[in-house]
């Protein structure tokens, strides 16, 4: 995680506060955290300066954020499965995409004109 990550996770958190979304909080800003650090960590090569924009939109069943990078595509350009990694192995990585996929209620990425673009979408 690098140091605009805290910042980005501080905004999006007062945004769903300001617009009633309390009860999400907590799983957003987990998984804003695991994709961040995915893009932080696989999207930009070492010691580089890359953007992220985050856009969130909501109806009443819905709240659905989109986070787009200029990094590399996903491998494959597609998402990772996000299995269960072995608890008894304890590893330090390898639940991001596990919690991403456990928390969201729909989850879609495209990689379009040198793009990404992860659409996260939350029920209400």
């Amino acid at each position: 995680m690098d140091a605009t990550t805290p910042l980005l996770l501080s905004q999006v958190d007062s945004a769903l506060v300001q617009r009633w979304f309390e009860e999400l909080r907590d799983d957003v800003r987990i998984v804003l955290a695991e994709v961040l650090n995915n893009i932080v960590e696989h999207g930009y090569p070492p010691r580089s300066v890359g953007a992220v924009a985050i856009n969130m939109h909501a109806t009443n069943a819905v709240l659905t954020i989109n986070v787009r990078d200029w990094g590399r595509a996903y491998a494959c350009q597609t998402l990772p499965r996000g299995s269960s990694p072995n608890p008894t192995d304890l590893a330090e990585g390898g639940y991001g995409w596990f919690l991403i996929r456990a928390l969201v209620s729909e989850l879609a990425y495209e990689r379009a004109e040198g793009m990404n673009r992860l659409t996260l979408a939350f029920g209400l």
